[in-house]
């Protein structure tokens, strides 16, 4: 379990040991993290963890059970509207009208707010004014949701919510989708996700929560987490490959075992050694070449799936679900 941070001049939203029950079920259970401004913060885990509640909550769509939080210095509990005002939500099932084109959907947002950017700029700021006479129903899945940020960003709010932004989405459209939320945090917009794409969180986050089952295992930024949790550099022994005799599975992991932090074998059948230190992981990766295995060996950095690993036991699958 993670220690609560310590409050931090600039932070954007503060997050106190937030509860949410249904009758007999927790769906979050004293959540405590804080978003500073112009960062990207993920609320990563996999279905079910809590983390659109979590965001629906700071949205003031659904009421706290326990503990606070605000938002922009205004508390969800008693300053709903002002909130409102102040941000911009893409929710993960978006849908707006079918029938209009990108320019109108963008253009009919633009007339709730007294102060809103206008309707060219946003266009062209996500790389939409080439399809921006075209209808929503006409479009790919990767621009349908990038109309949706353009929806959400016309209203020029301080603090934007994507909830699970690429999910469904090619890889394609996934990273396109990816360089117009980086461009958002350029601009000086906050930007809250949340994600079960590992790959996401290290491609865009400033900082990460890791969700179980509503509760906070850790938060930092990713090189820290990365760091402190998935090991400098794993030596993995991979199950494909096979060639003649190799080395059984145990006397690897007796030669892995000598100087790693950790050893696990993937669902794929791979095994695994985690590395605090470059060198003995290199000394491994050649003593095992030495033992005559004819396995492929990779020297591979670790990054947030090996994190999400070592504090759930098990990963998020292209579905959300922990495999």
């Amino acid at each position: 379990m993670t220690v609560p941070e310590s409050p931090t001049a600039g932070a954007v939203i503060t997050v106190t040991d937030l509860q949410k029950t249904y009758g007999e079920t927790t769906a979050v259970d004293g959540v405590s993290f804080e978003v500073r401004e112009e960062e990207i913060f993920a609320l990563v885990g996999p279905n079910g963890a809590g983390k659109t509640t979590t965001v629906e909550m700071l949205e003031c769509l659904r009421t706290p059970s326990g503990g606070s939080a605000t938002v922009l210095g205004n508390d969800v509990g008693t300053a709903g509207r002002a909130i409102k005002a102040e941000i911009g939500v893409v929710p993960q099932s978006f849908h707006t009208f079918e029938r209009l084109t990108v320019r109108e959907n963008v253009a009919l947002i633009a007339q709730l707010y007294t102060d809103s950017l206008a309707v060219e700029t946003v266009l062209s700021e996500l790389d939409l004014a080439e399809w921006a006479d075209r209808r929503f129903e006409a479009l790919s899945g990767g621009l349908q949701r990038r109309t949706g940020i353009a929806m959400a960003l016309v209203g020029d709010p301080s603090v934007l919510f994507l909830d699970e932004p690429t999910t469904g989405l090619d890889p394609d459209a996934r990273r396109q989708t990816w360089d117009r939320i980086e461009a958002l945090a350029d601009r000086g917009t906050t930007v809250v996700l949340t994600t079960h794409y590992m790959e996401e969180v290290e491609q865009l986050a400033d900082r990460a929560a890791l969700l179980l089952e509503g509760t906070i295992e850790a938060v930092d930024t990713v090189p820290h987490l990365i760091e402190r949790y998935g090991g400098a550099i794993k030596v993995v022994v991979r199950a494909d490959s096979r060639r003649d005799e190799p080395t059984d599975d145990d006397t690897i992991e007796e030669i892995l075992a000598a100087d790693a932090t950790d050893t696990y074998r993937t669902d794929e059948g791979d095994v695994v050694g985690l590395f605090e230190d470059r060198e003995r992981a290199q000394e491994t990766f050649s003593r095992l070449h030495r033992e005559g295995d004819d396995r492929a060996i990779d020297l591979v950095s670790a990054g947030m799936e090996d994190v999400f690993l070592r504090l759930a036991g098990s990963t998020p699958e292209p579905g959300g679900e922990l495999s």
